[in-house]
């Protein structure tokens, strides 16, 4: 039996939130995660109200000035009310409302951690007109009382917020990198009927469900609810597939989350959703980039795994946990499905339409670890397997060939090396040496246009002492498109650079990828070799 012990009162303590509350936060907010904090607050004013017509919020970001406003016409705050804009933990939704803006300190620090000074500026329907101010002197004051302002009339149902003083300096680069992210984050609000302008220029929904619909291979979506608390609820959508909207260069592959319909992450590529595992998802890599899987939690705000600034998803949360295993899934899934039809890639992102199968709820919830087959094996041959089948006639034909096409395979190989960094100095070299090897093999095959009396192998090893002259002396009998030996003569300088210069030359995955290209075309106009388009 537990022993009991005896209490004594001593005294009372003040549990009232110390000002440090706003400064210590400030870190957690950047431009875009402090705008978005406003706006998730106008949303959830818009929603609660019934969702009216002609909802806008528009943003302001004054470069010049250094000035940020955000204003929106969802109803304002009355004066009655007007403790919701300053206090913590103060809100106006319901704890069951699906929001995106229910921690009730979420608008106030942002604006805080966003400039030194504040003014809100609201009228509710035809009410009064109020104004309040959060300044430097009453965050760095214990005080949490603030004077309240009438001012004159502003349009019914208002809610304008100015800032300035700005902590963080923006540019205009800021602002158009801010209206795609906008975007995206609100995609399902604009379409919904929110209309959302940054510097008067209306921002446009950019849907992250741009799925291809291969007949093998067609995107999946199952959809079940959770528990992470003991009785209360979340519904969880998932979505996973191929996409036709592949950037190379931003890597939007990967995992997303949104959390009631608003955006928090994406191109998450982390251990926890099945990334660096070699059995789940493996290493993020362009052979898996089209991939995406995209997870949907629907409910009570209290209950979603983002973070306090819904920049993140917290992993150690129960509702990201319980369906972490089902995330997994998916991703691996889809990211070998990238893998083994990297060679149809042109293919599958022209398949825009098609229908997605449905999953088995039952299933997706249970405990089972994968609901998803391992993919069949497509039996699609690699890259290199591929060029030698195109041009098994012309190697059988012309045997010199031979070694041309392999050192193209070769490339390949030394590409796929990832756990060498200095991988790409060797393909650049090999590639130049295979263009040096291209044009020495067709003066020696090709005696209709160079005759062997003439290139007798005393002139033949004099004249490939120069490259330029070899150059000249093929370019005379082909047509070399200048822009193409421009690039050649540009690799070639790099390759110079890294063997004969003091410094080291860095060597880039587009450098290889590039020249690449050039040493194919070189092939194709030599020798009619054949290559697959990437």
């Amino acid at each position: 039996m537990a022993k009991v012990t005896r209490k004594t009162f001593l005294t009372t303590v003040d549990g009232t939130p110390k000002k440090r509350l706003f400064l210590s936060i400030i870190s957690d907010y950047d431009l875009q995660t402090g705008l978005c904090e406003l706006v998730d607050n106008a949303i959830d004013h818009w929603l609660s109200n019934g969702k009216q017509a002609g909802f806008r919020v528009e943003i302001t970001l004054d470069a010049d000035r250094q000035f940020i406003q955000v204003r929106d016409n969802a109803g304002g705050v009355a004066e009655e009310d007007a403790e919701l804009l300053i206090a913590p933990g103060a809100s106006g939704n319901p704890l069951d409302h699906g929001s995106i803006g229910i921690f009730g300190v979420g608008g106030k620090r942002a604006g805080v951690a966003l400039g030194e000074l504040v003014e809100i500026r609201t009228r509710r329907g035809d009410g009064t007109s109020i104004q309040i101010d959060l300044t430097r002197e009453w965050v760095e004051n214990p005080d949490w009382t603030l004077d309240i302002f009438q001012i004159p009339d502003i349009d019914p149902g208002t809610t304008t917020v100015d800032i300035t003083k700005v902590r963080q300096r923006f540019d205009n680069d800021d602002a158009d990198m801010l209206l795609d992210r906008l975007g995206e984050i609100y995609s399902w609000f604009i379409n919904a009927g929110c209309e959302i302008y940054l510097n008067k220029t209306l921002v446009k929904p950019i849907s992250i469900d741009a799925w291809a619909y291969p007949p093998d291979f067609s995107p999946k979506h199952v959809a079940f609810r959770i528990e992470p608390s003991p009785g209360k609820f979340l519904d969880v959508d998932i979505t996973g597939g191929l996409i036709t909207d592949r950037v190379p260069e931003g890597e939007n592959y990967g995992v997303y989350f949104e959390c009631n319909n608003r955006l928090v992450v994406k191109e998450l590529k982390v251990r926890e959703v099945g990334y660096y595992v070699p059995s789940e998802a493996g290493v993020p890599h362009p052979d898996a980039s089209l991939a995406r899987v995209v997870v949907r939690f629907t409910g009570p705000a209290e209950l979603m795994p983002w973070n306090s600034s819904k920049s993140g998803i917290t992993y150690s949360h129960p509702a990201f946990m319980t369906v972490r295993g089902r995330i997994i899934d998916f991703i691996s899934y889809f990211s070998q499905v990238s893998r083994r039809t990297k060679h149809q890639r042109d293919e599958i992102i022209a398949q825009t339409s098609g229908t997605m199968e449905e999953l088995d709820p039952a299933q997706a919830s249970s405990g089972r670890k994968k609901i998803l087959p391992r993919p069949p094996s497509t039996k699609l041959p690699s890259r290199f397997e591929q060029v030698m089948e195109d041009n098994s006639k012309i190697i059988r034909d012309q045997p010199w060939t031979l070694g041309l096409v392999e050192a193209m395979g070769l490339v390949d190989v030394i590409g796929d090396q990832r756990r060498f960094k200095t991988r790409n100095r060797a393909a650049l070299m090999l590639l130049d040496s295979n263009f040096e090897i291209a044009l020495k093999e067709f003066i020696v095959h090709r005696k209709d246009l160079f005759p062997a009396h003439k290139y007798t192998n005393s002139f033949l090893a004099n004249l490939m002492t120069s490259r330029t002259n070899v150059i000249k002396d093929v370019a005379s009998k082909v047509t070399l498109p200048q822009t193409l030996l421009t690039k050649v003569s540009h690799y070639y300088d790099l390759r110079n650079n890294l063997t004969h210069q003091r410094a080291t030359v860095e060597v880039s995955d587009s450098d290889v990828e590039d020249y690449r290209k050039v040493i194919q075309r070189v092939l194709r106009t030599l020798f009619r070799l054949k290559f697959p388009t990437d």
